[in-house]
C-alpha cells in the first residue's frame, strides 16, 4: 500500500514537472491494446512542440529495466520515450542515450508524499513527541505510581532509581511493565533520559491538574456563597 501511494505521488509530481517545462498532459494511465488485450500501460502521455512522449515514472532510482520499459512502451505507442525518476547513475544514463530515452530527474526538493501520507507521518511524529514528554490525556495517578515517577525523576540512571525506590531489578521491570499495560508509560522502549523526561513532565502536569482542581473547588464555594446571599 505504501509503495502504491508513493508511486501515485511520483506520478503527480511528474505531471507538475512536465507542465512546468512546457509539456501538456494528454492522458494518464494510457493502456496499449492489441487484439482486444491490454499489453502495456504508460504512466503519462505528454505533448510538447507537436511531439508526443510516452512517459514512464519511477519514484526511486532508475534501473536498466525501467529504461527498457520506457523504450518498449514508447515503441508500442509510437511516441518518444521519456523516463522520470528520482535518480540515475552514469551507467543508466549511458544506456538511455543508446536507446534515445530521455531522462528527467525529480528534484530532491519534491516531497513524494500524498497529503494523506504526510498527515499520517506528522500525526505519528506528534504522538511520539507528546508521548515522550508526557503530554498525554489526563491520568489518574495513585500514590504508588506518583512515588515511582518521583523516584525516577530524582534519579541519575536505572540503578540509582532502583536504590531510591528500594526495588530489585525484577520488581522494577515488573512495575515498568505494569505501567505500560495501564497506558501510564509509553509501550515502546525508552532510554533512561527519555523516561526521566516523561516522568518529570507527567509529575509537573499532575501538579497543575491538582492546583486547577483546588481552584475550581474554591470557585464553586464562592459561587454558592454568592447565590446564598
Amino acid at each position: 500500500m505504501k509503495t502504491r501511494k508513493r508511486g501515485i505521488s511520483a506520478e503527480r509530481i511528474a505531471r507538475r514537472m512536465l507542465e512546468s517545462k512546457g509539456f501538456s498532459i494528454v492522458e494518464t494511465n494510457y493502456k496499449i491494446n492489441s487484439k482486444g488485450e491490454n499489453i502495456a500501460e504508460i504512466d503519462i502521455i505528454a505533448e510538447k512542440n507537436g511531439e508526443k512522449y510516452a512517459v514512464e515514472v519511477k519514484s526511486g532510482k532508475a534501473s536498466l529495466t525501467s529504461v527498457r520499459q520506457a523504450y518498449a512502451n514508447a515503441k508500442l505507442a509510437g511516441y518518444k520515450p521519456l523516463l522520470i525518476c528520482k535518480k540515475s547513475d552514469n551507467a543508466i544514463k549511458e544506456a538511455s542515450k543508446k536507446l534515445n530515452v530521455e531522462i528527467m530527474e525529480i528534484s530532491e526538493y519534491y516531497l513524494l508524499l500524498e497529503p494523506e501520507e504526510l498527515e499520517s507521518i506528522v500525526k505519528k511524529c506528534m504522538e511520539d513527541v507528546m508521548e515522550e514528554y508526557g503530554f498525554l490525556p489526563s491520568l489518574n495517578i495513585d500514590k504508588g505510581t506518583y512515588k515511582f515517577f518521583k523516584g525516577i525523576a530524582n534519579s541519575q540512571d536505572f540503578e540509582n532509581a532502583k536504590k531510591i525506590l528500594k526495588m530489585n531489578d525484577k520488581e522494577f521491570r515488573n512495575k515498568i511493565s505494569q505501567l505500560k499495560k495501564q497506558g501510564l508509560l509509553p509501550s515502546r522502549s525508552l532510554s533512561f533520559d527519555n523516561l526521566k523526561k516523561f516522568c518529570i513532565s507527567i509529575l509537573a502536569r499532575n501538579e497543575i491538574i491538582i492546583k486547577l482542581d483546588k481552584i475550581e473547588k474554591e470557585i464553586e464555594k464562592i459561587r454558592k456563597k454568592i447565590i446564598n446571599l
